[in-house]
């Protein structure tokens, strides 16, 4: 018996499989019930997640069409779908739940639901600033930040909000040709949804410390630099969740000893400004 008869034998049809997916979350309760399916059927790797999104995959490729997006930006769903729909490649990324690192399935749980949009090396979800975040901000900048937000961005939320991606793709960021075409495919999402603020993100690689430690990726942020955004203020310790140790033994031993201290920065791009720079560089759309 094959595990997809597996999974339909103990109530899972695909609509049931669709709506697990569609919920799924950063929240880890969201993902309970695909835990306990995994531990039941005493399945290994990521076939079983898989299956799920092949089941969401089949219920959202015909809407990609209609979403409002550049064409090159639904292509990329679309090399996404297949990608999830394949099982794995020797030296490709795993999806699997219960995976040290399980991000990787949320991030396709949201793509193969359409929440969450691949530009090339960065994905965005429309999210917005949580109210939280003015708690975790210094004080002394408070002002700046209100009048920028309310002022310039207009609110918020929505807004999109930036992710790295995931292996392979995020191998790209440091040709920044390629992070400056994301940034064009996001602002050209922008001039098609008409509601949605600007671009938004906060992360550690926008920490003035690790732009010169690592000046390969400049480009990333480039937009709140150079063309009408702002490096708006740090809302504390990076925290070692958000990745900064992975990969690098380096980093992780200065962190360690406390030699490394990143902290999150919060980096905005108004849409006029994302919108005015993209119609400046329509050669990034060919």
């Amino acid at each position: 018996m094959t595990l997809e008869s597996q999974i339909a034998d103990l109530g899972w049809s695909p609509q049931a499989c669709v709506a697990l997916v569609g919920a799924v979350t950063d929240t880890p309760e969201t993902l309970k019930s695909i835990h306990e399916l995994k531990q039941a059927l005493r399945s290994e790797g990521d076939t079983l997640e898989r299956i799920f999104l092949r089941h969401a995959v089949s219920q959202s490729i015909d809407r990609i069409d209609k979403l409002p997006v550049p064409t090159s930006v639904q292509e990329l769903l679309r090399q996404q779908f297949q990608v999830f729909g394949q099982p794995r490649k020797a030296d490709g990324i795993s999806l699997a739940v219960d995976a040290e690192e399980n991000d990787p399935f949320i991030a396709a749980c949201k793509i193969c639901t359409l929440r969450r949009f691949p530009a090339g090396p960065i994905d965005w979800v429309v999210s917005g600033l949580p109210r939280r975040w003015f708690l975790q901000m210094p004080r002394r900048d408070l002002p700046k930040v209100m009048r920028f937000i309310f002022g310039q961005l207009g609110g918020i939320q929505p807004a999109f909000y930036v992710h790295i991606a995931h292996p392979p793709r995020n191998r790209s960021l440091i040709i920044a040709k390629e992070v400056r075409r994301a940034y064009y495919r996001m602002a050209e999402a922008l001039k098609l949804q008409p509601e949605v603020k600007g671009i938004m993100c906060a992360t550690w690689l926008h920490d003035p410390v690790a732009m010169e430690l690592y000046p390969y990726i400049s480009a990333l942020s480039e937009p709140y630099l150079k063309f009408g955004g702002c490096l708006l203020t740090n809302l504390g310790p990076a925290p070692v969740s958000s990745g900064f140790l992975k990969f690098n033994s380096e980093r992780r031993e200065q962190y360690e000893r406390g030699a490394l201290k990143l902290k999150s920065v919060l980096a905005i791009w108004p849409r006029n400004a994302a919108v005015a720079w993209a119609e400046r560089n329509r050669e990034l759309g060919s």
